[in-house]
């Protein structure tokens, strides 16, 4: 009964998803989202900073991607948790990579990213000082790849779409040749009246004192932003109280192994961050997870509710999101008992169509042929005389 309503819909579904992430030349709408997905480094006792940052006009740009290392256990977070996530948002092609500074957890999962799919620009904070097997194969990669490799310094502006800002706030010359962690490019992209500030694993003693020292002497103009990228993974050598009041992000978004044997993130830089009453997020408890804005407001795991997309509702929701064994749809029974499902991929293609009745229905993520990729997809719930609703959730390994 519900099918030619799915088929009417799949059509639909390409064109509003295809508005969402970009996926054309130039913008279709005259407010398109960014979005930013901060992904899941978890394996073992690995860490990592990994993201991905979806630009309004389409573009791609990669920031950090993780640990890889060849002991035991052998681990790529490229490999396995970020080219999986460019693939289901048929990603084929990059317009910049961002290694922040040379350590594994930052730069190791990027080698198969190179490896893998050509790349506009390579930014990598030059330090001259290390001569780590993984930092020598980056950037051997990078040379593969063809790459234009580019060392950032506070002052420059990154050319990241006309409808972004992406100003450099560190590292200044010379670069501490005894902190890896203080040389960490710190980028602050703007878009409308947002801001996200991605920050590395910059500590407070030689890092963050030196930005703050460039604030009040007027070298940089403004450090603020919604949204804050928590350095070195929530250690408590970072994120100073001072860091805090300057910054005054209403969220915090932090990039930390599960399993990770340093215990971040640190209780005392939770408690500074609540202190502020700062929505924080984390991968170690939240999975992969994506922060997306119209240039207006800052929207956990969900697009914001105009920007190409239908708007979202109360009475119907997934859960939990990212999903990573299984999807739960739950709607509100006095919209109809029966109720058909149906889940499209960043592509248009429909992985999912079922009719449930009960108010919920759980998803074990088969998609008939195999487990469902990492990614952002759109379920349209579809009601008794055909009235529809769209949420929108995360699949994450």
């Amino acid at each position: 009964m519900l099918q030619s309503n799915y088929d009417d819909r799949k059509t639909y579904l390409r064109a509003i998803l295809v508005l969402i992430l970009g996926f054309s030349v130039t913008p279709l709408l005259s407010q398109e989202p960014l979005v930013v997905f901060f992904i899941d480094p978890t394996y073992y006792e690995y860490s990592g900073d990994a993201m991905l940052v979806c630009t309004p006009a389409g573009r791609h740009y990669v920031i950090d991607g993780g640990m890889m290392s060849t002991y035991y256990p052998t681990w790529d977070c490229g490999a396995q948790r970020i080219l999986p996530l460019l693939d289901s948002l048929e990603v084929t092609y990059l317009e910049g990579v961002m290694g922040t500074h040379p350590d594994a957890d930052h730069i190791g999962g990027l080698i198969s990213v190179f490896d893998s799919m050509p790349v506009a620009t390579a930014y990598d904070s030059g330090w001259p000082y290390s001569g780590t097997w993984t930092y020598e194969t980056y950037l051997e990669a990078i040379w593969n790849n063809g790459a234009d490799y580019v060392t950032p310094r506070r002052g420059d502006t990154l050319d990241w779409g006309t409808e972004l800002t992406v100003e450099v706030l560190h590292p200044v010359e010379p670069l501490s040749p005894s902190s890896t962690n203080n040389s960490s490019l710190v980028i602050r992209l703007t878009y409308g009246q947002v801001s996200f500030l991605f920050t590395g694993d910059l500590e407070t003693n030689g890092g963050e004192d030196v930005i703050l020292a460039a604030l009040a002497t007027g070298v940089i103009d403004d450090i603020s932003a919604d949204v804050l990228k928590v350095a070195h993974h929530g250690s408590v050598s970072s994120t100073c109280t001072q860091w805090l009041a300057e910054v005054d992000p209403s969220m915090a978004a932090i990039c930390v192994g599960a399993g990770n044997p340093y215990g971040h993130p640190h209780d005392e830089v939770i408690a500074r961050l609540n202190g502020r009453n700062i929505d924080i997020h984390r991968t170690d408890l939240d999975g992969t997870f994506y922060i997306s804005s119209d240039g207006e407001g800052v929207y956990f795991n969900t697009m914001p509710p105009e920007g190409g997309g239908p708007q979202m509702v109360d009475e119907f929701a997934v859960y939990p999101s990212p999903a990573t064994s299984q999807a739960t749809f739950a709607w509100d029974e006095e919209n109809g008992v029966d109720c058909g499902i149906a889940v499209y991929d960043l592509n248009g293609e429909q992985v999912l169509d079922v009719s449930a009745a009960g108010g919920s229905y759980t998803w074990d993520l088969n998609t008939g042929e195999g487990l469902a990729s990492p990614g952002l997809y759109a379920a349209v719930f579809v009601i008794e005389g055909g009235e529809s609703f769209t949420e929108y959730f995360t699949i994450s390994r």
